[in-house]
C-alpha cells in the first residue's frame, strides 16, 4: 500500500493526524503537545505505546500538573521537568510544550513518503520548537528531525527530552549502551534503596544481591524506579517483548542527547505498568541543579540545536546489541518457546 495521511479526525476535540503505510499506523495529536498517541505494527496488530487505563487525552492548561494528566503515549519535555523558577520565571511542571497546541502542515504526501511538520512558539521562554515526522513506504520506522531555537535576547537554560511511554510486562527487556546509572530518590526500587549510582546493568541491594535492571517486572512486584544513564557509549535505547520477539528502539545523536532517563512503574506508582524511555540533553530532574553541575544545557540567543531521531519496530530479536543511525537493529536472535 502507498503511504497515506488523514487529517480529518478529532479525539475529545483534539486534532489528530493519522500516518499509515503497510507496516505502521501512527496517530499524532498536534493539539496536545504534538503527542504521538499510538504506534501500531499492523502485521501483528501490536501497539507499542502505553495509554493510561483510567484517564483519556483532553486539552489542558499551561500550568497543569503532569502526573495527574499522564495520558500516556509519546510526549516531549522542554525546557524543564519539575516545576521550578528559572530566570525569575516559574516554568510549568514537565515544561511548556506538552500542553500547547502546535501548528502543523503536510509538507509531502505521495506514494513514497509523508512528511508531517509541526511547530510551536513557547509563551514563557521565547523558544521555537519544530518537529518533522517522515513515514516512508515499506518501512517500520519513523524518521524525526527536531530543532529548537532561542528567539529571545537572553541565554535560555534548558533540558529537552523524549518521553515515550511503552507497554511492558515481566517478559519485557530494556537495552541501552549505558556505563553508569544514577538512581533518583523516588519510589520503591527493586533493590530497596534510592539515591545511589551503579554500573549498568547490575545493581546491588542492601544484602549484596544483584539485580539485572534490564529485566522489567510484573505489576504484582509493586516496584517503581527512576534513574538516569549518566554515561552512554552511543545514542540508542530499546524495549523488547521477549516472548514475542518484537520490540521498539530509538536511535539518535548521542552528542545532543547524551543521557537516557528511565522511569518504570511495575505496579508501584498508582498501580500502573509502564516503562518510559527518555533520551535527554542532560540530567538530573532539576534544571537549576543540572546547570550548577554542568550537566544541563544553555541555548544562547539566536542559537538553534537540532537532532535527528529514528524510531524502529524490529522483529526476530530477544535482546538488542546496537541500533545504528539509520535505525537498523541488531542483537540476539529470538528463539520461540515451544
Amino acid at each position: 500500500m502507498a503511504v497515506t495521511v488523514d487529517t480529518n479526525w478529532t479525539y475529545n476535540d483534539i486534532r489528530t493526524v493519522v500516518l499509515e503505510n503497510e507496516k505502521l499506523r501512527v496517530i499524532v495529536m498536534p493539539d496536545l503537545g504534538a503527542k504521538i498517541w499510538q504506534i501500531t505494527f499492523k502485521p501483528r496488530g501490536k501497539d507499542f505505546l502505553w495509554q493510561h487505563p483510567r484517564i483519556k487525552p483532553r486539552k489542558v492548561g499551561l500550568h497543569t500538573n503532569y502526573d495527574d494528566h499522564f495520558f500516556g503515549g509519546w510526549d516531549e519535555l522542554y525546557p524543564n521537568d519539575i516545576a521550578e523558577s528559572i530566570n525569575d520565571e516559574m516554568l510549568p511542571d514537565h515544561g511548556e510544550i506538552w500542553t500547547l497546541g502546535w501548528q502543523y502542515a503536510i509538507e509531502r504526501a505521495d506514494a513514497e513518503a509523508v512528511i508531517l511538520h509541526m511547530w510551536v512558539d513557547t509563551p514563557i521562554t521565547a523558544s521555537r520548537l519544530s518537529k518533522r515526522i517522515t513515514l516512508r513506504a515499506g518501512e517500520a520506522k519513523l524518521h524525526f528531525q527536531h530543532a529548537i531555537t532561542n528567539l529571545g535576547r537572553k541565554p535560555q537554560p534548558y533540558l529537552w527530552k523524549l518521553h515515550a511511554a511503552m507497554t511492558a510486562d515481566e517478559h519485557s527487556r530494556i537495552d541501552l549502551p549505558a556505563r553508569n546509572m544514577m538512581v533518583e530518590g523516588f519510589g520503591s526500587p527493586r533493590t530497596g534503596k534510592t539515591s545511589y549510582t551503579y554500573e549498568w546493568p547490575y545493581a546491588e541491594d542492601a544484602n549484596g544481591g544483584k539485580h539485572d535492571m534490564r529485566n522489567a517486572l510484573s505489576s504484582d512486584s509493586g516496584v517503581s524506579e527512576f534513574q538516569y544513564a549518566t554515561d552512554m557509549k552511543a545514542g540508542w535505547c530499546a524495549l523488547t517483548h521477549t516472548r514475542e520477539g518484537i520490540g521498539f528502539g530509538l536511535s539518535y545523536d548521542n552528542e545532543v542527547l547524551p543521557s537516557c532517563w528511565l522511569f518504570a512503574s511495575y505496579g508501584g506508582w498508582r498501580e500502573l505498568q509502564t516503562v518510559v524511555l527518555e533520551p535527554c540533553t542532560g540530567y538530573p530532574v532539576g534544571l537549576q541543579d543540572g546547570i550548577e553541575r554542568g550537566t544541563h544545557q544553555i541555548l544562547e540567543p539566536g542559537e538553534t540545536v537540532s537532532c535527528s531521531i529514528v524510531a524502529s519496530i524490529y522483529e526476530g530479536l530477544s535482546s538488542v546489541d546496537n541500533i545504528d543511525a539509520n535505525g537498523e537493529v541488531t542483537g540476539t536472535a529470538f528463539v520461540p518457546v515451544l
